[in-house]
């Protein structure tokens, strides 16, 4: 479960870094790739769980929903925070 967390961080990390939100969003297959290989396909799967998560600050994108992005750049703050992550630069107060 520890790993799972690291990767959920890692996405929601890069994603609000790249201030992901509104129209700008992200394919699956491109942010999967921000993790190592050996994660990626657990990465995926991560990915979908947290679309379908009403906590989770990430949500598909488009008919196809094989895009993704942040439902604001406040609530990937919280999420981060509340896992003990830290903000990426540019994001802290």
């Amino acid at each position: 479960m520890v790993r799972d967390d690291k990767i959920r961080l890692k996405i929601i990390r890069k994603l609000a870094r790249n201030r992901v939100t509104g129209s700008h969003k992200k394919q699956v297959e491109t942010v999967k790739n921000w993790v190592a290989t050996s994660d990626q396909g657990r990465a995926e799967d991560l990915i979908r769980d947290m679309i379908r998560d009403p906590k989770a600050p990430l949500e598909g994108y488009g008919g196809s929903r094989d895009n993704v992005r942040l439902t604001g750049i406040e609530d990937a703050k919280e999420y981060i925070e509340d896992r003990g992550g830290d903000l990426p630069w540019g994001l802290r107060d």
